[in-house]
């Protein structure tokens, strides 16, 4: 897979446009890759941007933690931390791990220029803090076996205002799939390359979310 030279790199981060943005990204079921996405949505903001981005666990997941632990002694980080901490830094990006909701506001309130809100996969509980987002994702599959978590995704949500505007993300998905799919559900559907490591992003990953974003 082409990663993205650094001429590329050098043209992305002159697009870089005022004012705070916050994605929300949201899995239809388990196992979508919602924090996968959120990570590779962090650091192409922090590093091809050059935003100042934090990277908010909503809930209690504790998923980042394990993130923590396989790629902070790869790439080290900018602040020692313990595990009692709430946070930690790298690549730049502020990963704050299992935030409650009477905490989120602050990290909101912060002078960040990017804020990337992992929701994990439970709409009912999450749905308002993902209405309030000026960028909706969900992440889903189209396998044959998890489509009718999409489909039940889709019928319990076809009324709210608006919901034709969020982008539906599929990992691992051929085009042709994808184009029967934003077909028959009439929504913007849009394919994540395969990328193992999420701090080293190919130019398909950085394409797609210069359309996105």
């Amino acid at each position: 897979m082409k990663k993205v030279p650094i001429l590329l790199k050098r043209i992305s981060r002159q697009e870089n446009q005022p004012g705070k943005l916050t994605i929300g990204v949201i899995g239809t079921h388990h196992g979508t890759g919602v924090t996968h996405l959120s990570i590779l949505l962090a650091n192409y903001l922090s590093q091809w941007l050059g935003k100042k981005v934090a990277y908010v666990e909503y809930g209690q997941q504790e998923d980042i933690m394990h993130m923590k632990n396989i790629y902070s002694e790869v790439y080290g980080s900018t602040k020692e931390s313990s595990e009692e901490e709430d946070f930690f830094l790298i690549h730049r990006v502020t990963y704050y791990k299992s935030v409650r909701p009477a905490e989120l506001a602050e990290i909101i309130g912060a002078s960040y220029d990017c804020i990337i809100l992992d929701l994990g996969m439970d709409f009912i509980k999450n749905k308002h803090e993902f209405f309030r987002c000026d960028r909706k994702l969900v992440v889903s599959s189209l396998t044959p076996w998890k489509q009718q978590e999409l489909e039940r995704f889709q019928q319990h949500t076809c009324h709210i205002n608006q919901s034709d505007e969020w982008l539906y993300m599929i990992p691992f998905v051929k085009k042709r799939e994808l184009k029967q799919a934003a077909k028959e559900f009439r929504k913007q559907f849009w394919g994540i390359p395969y990328e193992p490591d999420p701090f080293s992003l190919s130019e398909e990953t950085i394409h797609l979310f210069q359309k996105v974003i």
